[in-house]
């Protein structure tokens, strides 16, 4: 009679640490769907990273032609104005006998 019992109990355990098998492992199939979900996204982002970084380089490279352009541009007006100051007669801007330099 004894031994029915511990069938019992035994038969139990089993059904219960079955369930739990099948639920850990529906679990682990899931989180394997994830993690490969996660990878693609990562290596998505790591490509938009890289397009960042290359606009910001790309961005940088832009500026500093513009400040190029623009301070040639500056030098160009000095000449002009101080040209044009000639013509009128006035004498340009000194300071110490050095010319202000106003940009």
């Amino acid at each position: 009679m004894i031994s029915y019992l511990v069938d019992a109990v035994l038969l139990i355990a089993l059904a219960f640490t079955s369930m739990r098998v099948t639920r850990m492992h529906r679990e682990l199939a899931r989180l394997r769907s994830y993690q490969g979900e996660f990878t693609t996204i990562i290596h998505e982002t790591a490509g938009a990273f890289d397009t960042v970084i290359t606009a910001a380089h790309d961005s940088t490279a832009n500026l500093g032609r513009l400040a190029n352009v623009l301070s040639t541009k500056i030098d160009q007006a000095h000449e002009v104005i101080a040209a044009l100051d000639a013509r009128s007669g006035l004498a340009p801007a000194t300071a110490g006998g050095a010319e202000v330099n106003k940009h």
